[in-house]
């Protein structure tokens, strides 16, 4: 495995979102790089989650050999970011929005315009649809055009 470099999955304390973590394994598996998963919650949620299905979710993260790390935090897309970042992420995993979308996707989107970030459908069949940063245009520089020697 590559050193400082990792899939990362955020989720919610859904047990559906264990598709998201056998996704990001699989994407984790391919670029061989470690798999991270995240779980943001806001603030006044710290005693609503429920632990359960939190558990499947750490379960599933250990069958995948991916470490889970749960925050409390009003400003989820931040948090994932700058955990993003600290990890070394290659690509980011979540879920498909639904139409009563928290705009979670769009914020992490304009904080890491350079990480691929893979959406997990729900409703087809695990379909995995990639937002890929545009490719920057290389910037040539001619040195020593138009002089005379």
């Amino acid at each position: 495995m590559k050193d400082k470099s990792c899939v990362l999955v955020c989720v919610t304390p859904q047990s559906e979102c264990e598709r998201l973590i056998k996704s990001g394994a699989l994407l984790a598996k391919e670029k061989d790089v470690a798999l991270e998963v995240l779980s943001v919650f806001h603030e006044k949620d710290g005693f609503g989650p429920n632990p359960s299905v939190l558990e499947e979710l750490y379960a599933c993260a250990r069958e995948e050999d991916a470490q889970m790390s749960v925050y409390f935090n009003d400003s989820p897309a931040i948090v994932a970011a700058v955990h993003a970042k600290k990890k070394g992420a290659s690509d980011i995993v979540v879920g498909f929005p639904k139409e009563q979308s928290t705009q979670f996707i769009s914020a992490l989107r304009t904080l890491l315009p350079d990480i691929p970030i893979s959406m997990v459908d729900v409703d087809d069949n695990g379909k995995i649809y990639r937002m890929i940063p545009q490719a920057k245009e290389p910037h040539y520089e001619i040195v020593g055009a138009g002089k005379k020697n």
